[in-house]
């Protein structure tokens, strides 16, 4: 048993003299095979993190592709669609020579698709948040495609309403590519670019509306159709242009249910004045554009003929184009210098503008009379478009996107409905009164717009400030 037992540990003591490298190198084998194993393994869980992340940057570069397109293309979409390009210019005089309307049709035609308008606003506001932004849009493109199209071949009244209506619907749907430009420089951190892309946007359709004021003239004389087919044709592109107007936000649809209650609205009761404020001072600029041109024609007719008081006029109407555009292509500068000091800027200028046409009639000399009250109808020109785009981005800027649509909405509605009411009011009072009357009137009413401009802006700017202390 001894002699066994010796032998055995001998011969386990013998196996551990003989084979201690092999054994060394069995283990630093397997250790390297551990190593190995567990870089792969690393490698490999590396791999399955990068594999989902890459998706999602090539995800977020191409988004950002698409909406710096959107982007770009948008000044031209909006200029093309902003308006029926060609008929505008020639619409009283291509529904009377061409179609043979009477000025009670023509008169009933605007009065009847304004009131359509009103009614249709809030019913169209359910269907934009029904079918989302990006749908609203192709649609408002189609509406004003369909609405060239009866006015240049419909042969009845009936029709040319028709197509003034669809007309009036477009303008409405026009809301959701502003939302939807909005959201998407949100959505990629450049909300400060708003002004200015939006801005771009009345820059082409001002300078598009120049170009056409100085050539629609001829076309027409060459034939009565070819200014339409010209409003056609642009009205087509914009629909073509509208399938890359995309809201790629969360935000592109927002239908709140009634269960879960009214989104509510930051700074309430001034939000809402600013929007009365917006109505009545936008009304102010359209009426006293309107009445402003007729007052400097009333006023020349009493040192001049006809014939060089239209030439006056047109030299006004062509002049005032141009400042136009200058204005938009200057108010992104302007308003990153003075931002929310142009609330009130804006209805003082308006202000300046009616002064000088009201004391400017006084003056004896008629080149100085004429050039004053043309500046002031000019100065109109020129803050009309800052003053829409600035309030726009205010109200974007200081309530929460659910509720962007239903405020723009309010703005275009509360503008037709005072600028239908000042209508009436100041037809009512030409009936016994001269033009000088009226251009007093928006004067006086511009004054109380600076004066409630003062209070809102002062109340947007405490708000802020609490705002930013409470953050």
């Amino acid at each position: 048993m001894r002699r066994s037992a010796i032998h055995e540990r001998s011969s386990i003591h013998g196996v551990s003299q003989f084979m201690p490298e092999r054994a060394i190198h069995y283990s630093k084998e397997s250790l390297l095979t551990n190593k190995t194993l567990g870089a792969i393994i690393r490698r490999w869980s590396e791999f399955q993190a990068l594999s989902k992340i890459l998706p999602l940057i090539s995800r977020g570069v191409n988004l950002e592709k698409k909406i710096n397109r959107f982007i770009k293309l948008y000044p031209l979409y909006y200029g093309l669609v902003g308006d029926l390009l060609f008929y505008i210019a020639i619409d009283t005089l291509f529904l009377t020579s061409t179609k043979s309307f009477s000025a009670a049709q023509i008169v009933s035609i605007s009065a009847i698709s304004q009131l359509v308008c009103v009614l249709l606003q809030f019913p169209i506001l359910l269907l934009i948040k029904k079918i989302g932004n990006t749908a609203s849009v192709r649609l408002g493109a189609l509406c004003i495609l369909l609405s060239s199209l009866f006015i240049t071949f419909g042969k009845s009244y009936y029709f040319v309403l028709l197509g003034i209506m669809i007309h009036e619907v477009d303008i409405i749907l026009l809301n959701a590519s502003v939302v939807a430009l909005e959201n998407n420089l949100d959505l990629v951190g450049r909300r400060g670019d708003f002004v200015r892309v939006r801005t771009a946007g009345d820059t082409a359709y001002s300078v598009i509306t120049m170009i056409i004021a100085f050539v629609v003239g001829y076309m027409f004389n060459l034939n009565h159709y070819l200014p339409m087919i010209g409003c056609v044709t642009t009205c087509a592109m914009g629909f073509a242009l509208s399938f890359f107007m995309k809201d790629y936000s969360n935000y592109n649809k927002i239908f709140v249910e009634k269960k879960k209650g009214r989104v509510k609205i930051a700074y309430g009761k001034t939000i809402l004045l600013m929007v009365l404020l917006f109505s009545g001072a936008y009304a102010l600029m359209i009426s006293g554009q309107t009445n402003g041109k007729l007052f400097i024609q009333e006023t020349s007719l009493l040192d001049f003929d006809i014939d060089k008081t239209a030439l006056i006029i047109s030299a006004i109407v062509c002049v005032s184009r141009i400042i136009r555009v200058i204005s938009n292509i200057s108010f992104p500068k302007i308003y990153r210098r003075y931002n929310k000091k142009l609330g009130v800027a804006l209805p003082t200028l308006l202000s300046l503008a009616m002064c000088c046409m009201v004391f400017g009639s006084f003056i004896s000399q008629v080149t100085v009379k004429i050039v004053m009250m043309a500046f002031g109808y000019s100065l109109i020109l020129f803050i009309r478009d800052p003053y829409k785009i600035f309030t726009q981005d205010v109200i974007l800027d200081n309530t929460p996107k659910e509720q962007h649509q239903t405020l723009l909405v309010l703005l275009s509605m509360g503008t037709k409905v005072v600028t239908a009411g000042m209508g009436l009011v100041f037809s009512a009072i030409l009936l016994g009164a001269p033009m000088f009357a009226v251009v007093t009137i928006i004067l006086a009413m511009s004054i109380i717009a600076i004066i409630l401009s003062f209070i809102i802006y002062k109340n947007i700017l405490i708000g802020k400030a609490q705002k930013s202390v409470n953050t």
